[in-house]
Formats: structure tokens, sequence, C-alpha cells
């Protein structure tokens, strides 16, 4: 008797997942944290941040008690910050308007803030074993290979298609895993470099079957990254104190300290050092930042004035972190 797709991904799963520490249950706070710190960022970078975020907030009551500036601090170096700004708003809510407990139902959870379709479905899936497909880039990979189906060709009909084959495979075996055994799939082995020989559909999969592995999924033109050239400064008083600034008008990292740039302040009373530069790469543009020190005896009330001893005390953008971290304190 032959063995379905949707058997032979559920025992793979079984045998070969990766022991990691949001699977040791089904409770969906663990599982959402985990889910929005994988936005954009490897296993391996968020496994630390984790397991440093559950030990300091290890229920959602203790989450939404917590000051905004302490949580961007412990998300510090992440990225994508308005993450953490929108798992704060929303273990809020879920204390306002479900008495502190996660919500169990797909439109409720896709309710709450930062939350989008597959995220919800997600958590859906493997904590409360709702027959909803998540869909991440791991399994459009996953099932464009398996089925010959071109995302570029379809369009709309593609989702559409990994939906329905997904959901009725969910009426068979248990969503929580089917989900997660879809999702390491893709991760371990049908990944750009694909392990065909490791796979446990190598013999159902058609691209493996027409060697068209490498056209799947069809690969999308990349836009150029717009670059913009940012010149800053390590702006220090007579008490060395350093000065920062709340300023997020480039939208990105509210809430996080950074030094002003030069257009805050008159340079004409100022002796400037250029110190280095530095390219920092975002998904949609690059930041060439361009580091200035001088020394200064006015005050500039609209500063905030940090001695170098605190600087580990406040949330300081990344990029100006590293530049900290090479200045002997």
């Amino acid at each position: 008797m032959t063995m379905s797709i949707e058997l032979k991904l559920t025992q793979w799963y079984q045998k070969a997942h990766r022991t990691l520490p949001f699977r040791v249950n089904q409770d969906p706070y663990r599982i959402w944290i985990s889910e929005i710190m994988a936005q954009q960022t490897q296993i391996d970078t968020l496994l630390p941040y984790y397991e440093r975020w559950m030990l300091k907030y290890p229920d959602l009551k203790q989450l939404s008690q917590a000051p905004i500036a302490e949580l961007l601090k412990c998300w510090e170096g992440l990225g994508y910050y308005s993450r953490v700004r929108n798992i704060h708003q929303a273990a809020q809510e879920i204390q306002l308007n479900y008495q502190g407990i996660f919500p169990s139902n797909l439109a409720q959870i896709r309710s709450l803030p930062g939350i989008g379709p597959y995220t919800a479905s997600a958590i859906a899936s493997i904590c409360f074993e709702t027959k909803t497909a998540a869909i991440d880039g791991n399994v459009k990979r996953v099932m464009s290979r398996l089925f010959l189906w071109d995302e570029s060709l379809l369009k709309a009909e593609f989702t559409q298609k990994i939906t329905t084959t997904i959901e009725t495979w969910m009426l068979t075996q248990q969503p929580s895993i089917l989900t997660q055994a879809l999702m390491e799939l893709g991760a371990l082995v049908c990944n750009k470099q694909a392990k065909c020989l490791e796979c446990p559909l190598q013999n159902d999969c058609l691209a493996q079957q027409t060697h068209q592995v490498h056209l799947y999924p069809s690969v999308k033109e990349k836009l150029a990254k717009k670059i913009e050239h940012i010149e800053v400064i390590y702006l220090m008083n007579k008490q060395h104190e350093i000065a920062l600034t709340l300023d997020h008008s480039d939208a990105l990292m509210k809430g996080y300290y950074r030094f002003p740039t030069l257009k805050q302040v008159d340079i004409s009373l100022l002796t400037l050092k250029k110190e280095s530069q530095i390219t920092h790469v975002f998904t949609h543009k690059l930041w060439e930042v361009t580091f200035f020190s001088a020394q200064t005896d006015l005050d500039y009330p609209e500063f905030k004035w940090i001695s170098k001893s605190n600087l580990n005390d406040i949330p300081i953008i990344t990029l100006h972190r590293k530049f900290l971290q090479s200045k002997p304190l």
C-alpha cells in the first residue's frame, strides 16, 4: 500500500525535527513569540533572544506589565522593531479583552496587533489543532517543487491551491504536526540548496522527477536597494556624558536611542573629527552612516545625556551600539 504524502510528512517530522525551546509544549504565548521573532530572522540568531525573553517574561501577564523601554532593550539587535511594539500592544489587549488568556479562535488571533494571516494560522494550527494552512516562504517552496506550481504564473491561484491541499491533508493528520512538518522540511531539506536525497517526499516530488528543482519556486527579480547617506555625531560634554536622542523620523526604530545627526547641532561651534563609516543593510534600503565625534560646552537640552557607564541600561539602535563598543569607556 502506497503511503500518502501527508503521512510521510508526519512520520518524517516525528523522527527528524529539531529540538527547539518553543516546541516543548503547545503554549500559544511561546509559539507566538517564536513566530514573531522568526520574521526576517534566522532560528540560530533568535534562539538566545528567545531564551532570554522567556526567562524575563515567562507569561502574558508579566509581558503586558513590562515597560516598553525594557522590552525594546531586550529586543535590541533583532531588528524590525515594530514587532516588539506590536507584541506589547497585543499582550495588553489580551489582558483587557480575553482575561489574560490567549484567544483560540482564528479570527480573534488574527485581530491582534502584528499578527498576520500566516502567524495566526501557525498559532491556531500548532496550539489549538485548527485545520488552517500556515503558508510561509518555506511552505511555498516545498509545495511549489512538489507539484510544479509556479507562483509567478498562477498568482492568486497559487496560495489557494496550497491552502486547499494542506487543509485537505489535515482531515487525516494532526494539524500541529503537519504544520510544523512542512515548515521544518522547507527549513532543513527543501531549502534553496535542496537536499533531495534526504527528502521523505523525493519519490512524490514532480520537480525532482523532472530535474527542475532549481527552477522552483521561480526567482523574483530583486529591486535595487535605496541608499541613504546619514551623518551622526558622537558628542561628549564636560561631564563625559554622551548625547543621545529619541528622534525616530526614519520611522524604523521608534523607542530606541541614537546619536544626533549633524543637522541637529550647529557644526560651526564644534571641532569635528571623522571617525568611521559603516554600512547597514535593511530589507529595502542601505544606510551609509558616517560617524563624527566632538566635545562641547553647550547644554543641548533637547538631547538625553548619558554617562558611559549607563549606556548598557537603555535601548540603543544596533549600528550605534556597535560604534560605542569600539570606543573605550
